[in-house]
């Protein structure tokens, strides 16, 4: 191999690792608490460490947020016990320095025992949110993935979010009340979080304004994402078309016999991919998630066939209106493949994953091989790499916390590429075969 050849592949290694060691999750997460962590059980907890002994019966916590992103947390837990109650109330410095740990990320303004026996905390949280586009505020608070690491529930039997002056909720949590004015939004659980938007109230545009300030903190993420779970899948399915094209080069077989069969093998592909899935429908073949997308892809495939049984589709081929088939094939078998799901593996559908790890690369390779049969091995590799990782992006907003569990898809996504670019040959040589008569790109 040629020095240069062995500095590309050393770097290609390099960029790989460095990318799979960003990509793991760190060893020591933090242990799992609720958003309010002055609330409820975690207040007990706390209190207990300082050794006094309380049972909140009730707590209710309010976060007012303001424009520039800060928020006021007050929160009133009703406690039983008369002689911790007692403690608390006489003894101040006990007091603060239990309210201070009970919620440690944030500044404590105050902390107070009425009569009743209800010990009131006013928290100060200096980045609980931030300023957006068109002069929205955002909040990643209610999520594990942008605001707090290992999230467990809510911690108060209720808690409101009171929206900055001038403004109203956009977008709330599932399952959560906001008033008809949308200043306040109420929550008594919290199971899946999510991003939570504050627009200006009179604003028309509303639900544009928030869609752009959650995608300007989702989209360095994704393309983090997108560059970390795709790099090496990508490659590996890159390297194996460029193997596969010098492959094609060295045989020097004359494909141009096999043109006019191109359609009766794609048809063929795509009518095996069909059988396989039924067989797997009806129990014969034990086949999981992949029989859907096996009898999606089949259909297009089978349809691409007819398609290119006809010498008129033949003879107009270019790069261009391959990739534009390509991509049309691609959608069939996605529509197919979520049409059928149902019928063909009923509840053991993973959709989109199982569907686009396999759809999307299979008909990258008609493409590509084109671009092989015309000559031009550099545009079959940059379709390969830049169709794979276009296939993959579907499948990205899907995965876990950016640098969570979500890093097994690289392993998964790259045997699935190689599995893919070996068992779709067929597909790679009917597309070269189209590609050697053409005189033009």
């Amino acid at each position: 191999m040629a020095p240069h050849r062995l500095h590309h592949l050393a770097l290609l290694c390099l960029v790989c690792a460095s990318l799979l060691c960003t990509a793991m999750p760190v060893g020591a997460a933090p242990p799992p608490r609720p958003l309010c962590d002055a609330c409820g059980d975690t207040f007990e907890s706390t209190a207990e460490s300082h050794g006094v002994s309380v049972t909140v019966t009730h707590s209710n916590a309010t976060v007012a947020v303001n424009n520039n992103g800060t928020a006021t947390w007050v929160v009133h837990n009703r406690l039983s016990n008369a002689e911790g109650v007692t403690r608390l109330r006489a003894n101040e410095s006990l007091r603060t320095a239990i309210a201070d740990r009970a919620m440690w990320d944030t500044e404590l303004l105050s902390a107070n025992v009425s009569g009743d026996g209800v010990i009131t905390l006013r928290y100060r949280e200096a980045d609980f949110a931030q300023q957006s586009v068109g002069g929205t505020v955002r909040t990643g608070e209610f999520t594990e993935a942008y605001g707090y690491r290992n999230l467990d529930g809510l911690g108060a039997d209720r808690l409101v979010v009171v929206a900055p002056d001038g403004m109203r909720v956009e977008r709330a949590i599932d399952g959560a009340t906001v008033s008809d004015d949308g200043q306040r939004m109420t929550l008594t659980e919290l199971n899946d979080g999510r991003i939570v938007t504050f627009v200006p109230r009179d604003t028309a545009v509303g639900p544009l304004l928030s869609l752009l300030a959650v995608g300007a903190l989702l989209g360095p993420v994704m393309a983090v994402k997108a560059l970390a779970y795709t790099t090496l899948p990508a490659a590996v399915f890159t390297l194996l078309i460029g193997a596969a094209a010098g492959g094609v080069a060295r045989l020097d077989w004359d494909l141009k016999r096999v043109r006019d069969s191109a359609g009766i093998v794609f048809a063929g592909v795509g009518a095996l991919a069909t059988v396989l899935s039924l067989l797997g429908a009806t129990g014969v073949l034990r086949l999981g998630g992949i029989a859907a997308p096996l009898f999606g892809g089949g259909t297009a495939l089978f349809i691409c066939g007819i398609a290119l049984s006809q010498r008129r589709v033949r003879e107009r081929t270019s790069y261009r209106t391959v990739v534009g088939g390509a991509v049309v094939g691609a959608g069939i078998a996605l529509g197919v493949t979520i049409a059928a799901a149902p019928m063909v593996v009923g509840d053991g559908f993973t959709f989109p994953v199982s569907a686009l790890l396999v759809l999307g690369p299979a008909f990258v390779l008609l493409p590509a091989g084109y671009a092989v049969g015309h000559g031009n091995r550099r545009l079959a590799l940059k379709t390969a790499a830049i169709g794979f990782v276009l296939s993959m992006l579907p499948v990205l907003p899907i995965l876990p916390a950016p640098f969570g569990l979500g890093v097994l898809f690289i392993p998964i996504a790259t045997a699935s590429a190689a599995a893919v670019a070996v068992a779709g040959l067929p597909l790679f040589l009917a597309g070269v075969s189209l590609g050697v008569p053409s005189s033009g790109c």
